[in-house]
């Protein structure tokens, strides 16, 4: 399996935030997240693979520009995507399959009652899997500068 980031930069960056990683754990960490950061941003950088639809990573890119109209050289992963992975890498240390949560929509609670007390859960079915992800805004603010900016869209009807 392919990853962003090395083991040596992983513990790297974990020691840079008070963290460790576990001997032996770094390089499974990796992978699942650099799948997270791929699956869950990976339509949404800015320019297209650079090898092609062959390339196992969406890194590195032709035609990338920076929101700030820097371009990123065609065969460079940028910072910025292995530090996410770092910062992904450490959740998923923390607890693993975190960032890609198994959903089974059939299995969620729409009310739960214990005794006079009862709750009433936020119906995320027709959401589908994407609302069972948690949202890291560390790892959104990371990628921000090589994210495709939202287009305006006026919604007729």
């Amino acid at each position: 399996m392919a990853n962003y980031g090395t083991e040596a930069g992983l513990a790297a960056y974990a020691a840079s935030v008070g963290a460790t990683v576990p001997a032996g754990a770094a390089l499974p960490a990796l992978v699942r997240a650099s799948a997270y950061l791929d699956g869950r941003y990976g339509r949404r950088f800015v320019g297209t693979r650079a090898g092609g639809y062959a390339q196992p990573l969406a890194w590195p890119r032709d035609g990338a520009v920076t929101r700030e109209g820097f371009a990123v050289p065609a065969d460079a992963v940028p910072a910025a995507i292995e530090n996410a992975t770092y910062e992904a890498a450490l959740r998923e240390l923390a607890a693993p399959g975190s960032l890609s949560p198994d959903f089974v929509a059939a299995e969620q609670v729409k009310r739960e009652k214990v005794g006079p007390l009862e709750t009433e859960y936020r119906d995320v079915t027709a959401l589908g899997a994407d609302a069972a992800r948690p949202v890291v805004t560390v790892i959104d603010e990371m990628l921000a500068d090589l994210l495709c900016a939202p287009v305006p869209a006026v919604l007729v009807v």
